[in-house]
């Protein structure tokens, strides 16, 4: 069964792209960090270790729509979706594997609405 639940804050703020096609998508990357004790944290930051992962979400249609018109940075959220993983080859030659979530329901966990306000006619942020 290829389902995955990821609760973590979004990196960047969503942007909608509308395809050829009518349907919309948006990608974004969300980080969620690792769970480790305090002095274990403090001891892998000293040592330039990653002590959080950022898997890129994609999510489609009136989902990707809402997701850009009420998140932004920063905002905490929680997806419920599937791992994908594909190939291409780049301009070296090489392959190149991506693995990414298919959000198939993306939950509000903060109301960001009462610290910023989305200006949706020229999608600017307000404070």
């Amino acid at each position: 069964m290829n389902q995955v639940s990821l609760v973590g804050r979004l990196v960047q703020t969503p942007e909608l792209k509308t395809l050829q096609d009518g349907n919309c998508v948006t990608k974004f990357n969300i980080a969620i960090d690792r769970y480790y004790a305090v002095s274990q944290k403090e001891e892998k930051k000293s040592e330039g270790k990653a002590t959080a992962d950022f898997p890129r979400v994609i999510v489609w249609g009136k989902q990707a729509e809402n997701c850009c018109k009420y998140l932004l940075k920063g905002a905490m959220v929680s997806v419920a979706g599937r791992v994908a993983t594909s190939t291409y080859e780049n301009t070296e030659g090489e392959n190149v594997y991506l693995t990414e979530i298919i959000g198939e329901r993306v939950h509000f966990l903060e109301n960001s609405s009462s610290e910023f306000r989305r200006n949706t006619d020229n999608n600017s942020v307000e404070a």
